[in-house]
This record gives C-alpha cells, structure tokens and sequence, in this order.
C-alpha cells in the first residue's frame, strides 16, 4: 500500500496482460467507466515494474552526504578521522549512515591510504581453546586501534601455512601472527621480502624472523617431569600427539627425557605413546601403554585433552587416581581444573601471550622501536589432586 492508501501490485508482465484481458473483456469500453471499475476492483494499481532487492543499488558516500546534508569529504571524514569533526555533524553523518545501511569501501580506502587496518594471524587449530584464549587477546588490543584480523588454520603443518600466507600477504596486512615456529624456505623469503612485522608465538627455540612471544615447552615439560619424580613416581609413561607435525609436543617430549636422564634413568621406549588430539586418544593411550607394562604408576600427557580423556577411563575402570597412577597434563584449560580428580598441569599465559603479540606489532606500525624483540612469559607447574 502506497502513501495514498492505494495498493502497489508489483505485477510481471504475463499477469498485467493477463489481468487488463479479464478486465477489458468483462467491462465497459467508456474509458471513465473501465477506470472507476478497476479502481473499485483493486484500488489505484501501479503498474511499474517494481524494484527487486536484487536489484536495489546499494548506498553509497554521496546518498550519505545528501542525507546528512553534507559533503562527500565530511562523511568520509566522519567514518576515517572523527576526531576532526563537531559532535553534532558527526552524529548527523553516523544517524544517515545507519539509515541507509552504508557500507564504507574499505578496499577504496586502503589504496588511497596505503593502510588496510588489518592484521594476520595463523594458528594451529581454530577450534583449540588454547589458541583461540591467544587471539581474542591480540583482538582486545588491536581493537583499541581500529585494527581487525584476518584468521588462518594451518593445522599444525608448514606447508598449509605457506598455502594461506599467499593470499593474506596479498591483501597487505600491517602484520602477522604465526604460532609455528617451524616454516617453509617460501614462507621465510616471502615475509622478509614483504617488509610485514612479523611475531611468532609457539616456543622460545631458535632465533625468531622477527619478534618472538613465547615459554619454554621442554623447560616446561622437564618441571612437570622433576614433580613426578619428586613425588616418587619411576615408570612413567609420556604421551603426545605425533611430534613429526607438531613442534611444540616434540619440545615437551625432549623435555621429559632430559629430566629422566638429570636424574640417571633410562627411558623406556615402551612407555613412549604418540596418539590423534581428543579425549577417546587419551583413554585409548592409557589403556595402551598398562598393556605394554602394567607397572607404568604414572603418565604425564602433552595435552590438557588427553589427560582427561585418561582421567575418564581410570573413573570407567574405577581406578583411583592418582592411588592406582598418577595422571598430568598440559595448558591449564578449564577442564582441567573441573575433573575428577582435578588435573595437575603446566599453566601457560595465552591471554598474555596475545596481548603482547599485539602491542609489538602495533608499536611497530606506529614506528616504534621495539628494544625487546624476544618475550619470555614463562609458565607455572599447577599441582593438584591427580598426582
């Protein structure tokens, strides 16, 4: 219905012939007569096409300026710098821009600035609290900035990172993000050749491309070893997800190795178990490993997951932990501080990590040298009930 009360039919043009051809055939050919008819039949029928919404042009600078009743500059002002803007015409701006549902080219933009406002991150698995506790930090700060991220999932794999950098680098990010410490010779020739700071976050091993945010995995591991043995425990089985594709669970392994062998013992090859990431691996580990030697009284797991998936399979069993043996894990999540019993870990600072990660990258768009390019955050052995 239109402004006037009369109804707006939008009609295709096999209806309109088809509806003038009942109406012309059944009613008077006075023409005054034959439009009291119509009206009375249907009211005021507009017989324009009417617009589809496919077909609606979207907004664009000038519909805000005519809005508002301003410039072109002015909205483009308001949108980029709105510092520089009264209070008053800046609202006016925004209230049109809300209305007609505008858009800001931000691809227009980013070439006549030279400034895209985005950042690059890629971790290992999207899916991992882990990671995802690390990014929404580095969101936190690059929020206060007006800087977003673009997010990559390179599972753990350095050629699936070289894959997703091409395209990131090819929208020209302010920075990057990368968890894996190991990459491909492209990935290494690609970054230092794009002039993008660059921070990596997965361990403190080895000299970084650029800036470095990390903890010692084997430090790590070797103190969670040092608790187990402190607390009497000698066959102790280690479990992890396989260290061929996943770095960092290769650093932790070294770690318990080195803490076994500060202390003289051997390791037993037998009590060594790589397994997939999930809760089922790590009950399916346990099982494994007290079938290869039922004297193993303690099990110190890579990860958080498998640790609890361990945990579950003692309380299926009705094995006390840590009486029957003693469970660890890795990363502090929250399960682990909600399992029965809870979990003794190592707690590492990924909100810290993320926030720092992003401070340096910020500090360097912003031409700042930064004087501490490697950042050691360090971790904390959690002792609790399963040890």
């Amino acid at each position: 219905m239109n402004g006037t009360g009369n109804i707006v039919v939008p009609l295709s043009c096999g209806v309109k012939c088809y509806l003038l051809g009942c109406l012309l055939g059944s009613l008077p050919y006075n023409a005054k007569l034959w439009q009291r008819s119509l009206v009375r039949s249907f009211g005021r029928i507009n017989m324009t096409k009417a617009t589809t919404k496919s077909e609606r042009r979207p907004a664009k600078m000038r519909d805000v300026a005519m809005r508002a009743g301003v410039s072109v500059i002015t909205v483009s002002r308001a949108l980029s710098q709105p510092e520089k803007l009264a209070a008053a015409t800046r609202a006016r701006v925004l209230q049109a821009v809300q209305e007609l549902g505008f858009v800001p080219n931000t691809v227009a933009q980013s070439l006549s600035s030279n400034r895209t406002k985005m950042f690059a991150a890629i971790v290992p698995n999207i899916g991992n609290p882990i990671y995802a506790r690390t990014i929404y930090a580095m969101g936190e700060v690059l929020l206060r900035h007006d800087l977003q991220i673009m997010l990559g999932n390179s599972g753990f794999l350095p050629a699936e990172e070289e894959r997703i950098l091409l395209p990131f680098l090819a929208r020209r990010p302010e920075g990057i993000m990368l968890h894996n410490r190991q990459h491909t010779a492209v990935v290494r020739n690609m970054l230092r050749n794009s002039g993008i700071p660059v921070v990596e976050t997965g361990d403190l091993d080895g000299s970084p491309m650029d800036m470095l945010v990390s903890y010692s995995n084997a430090d790590a591991a070797r103190a969670m070893t040092n608790h187990l043995l402190d607390r009497g425990y000698r066959q102790i089985g280690f479990v992890s997800t396989p260290v061929r594709t996943n770095n960092r669970h290769f650093l932790r392994r070294q770690g318990f190795f080195s803490a076994l062998s500060a202390r003289e013992l051997a390791v037993n090859p037998r009590h060594i178990l790589e397994v997939e990431f999930g809760l089922r691996s790590g009950a399916k580990a346990l099982d494994t490993l007290l079938t290869r030697d039922p004297r193993i009284d303690a099990v110190f797991f890579a990860s958080d997951v498998l640790a609890v998936g361990a945990s579950l399979e003692c309380l299926r069993r009705g094995w006390a932990v840590p009486d029957r043996i003693a469970i660890a894990g890795f990363d502090d999540q929250e399960i682990a501080s909600e399992a029965i019993p809870r979990l003794t870990t190592i707690r590492v600072p990924r909100e810290e990590i993320g926030h720092y990660a992003a401070e340096m990258l910020v500090g360097r768009l912003g031409g700042q040298k930064i004087e501490k390019r490697i950042v050691d955050v360090g971790f904390k052995l959690i002792v609790r009930e399963s040890t």
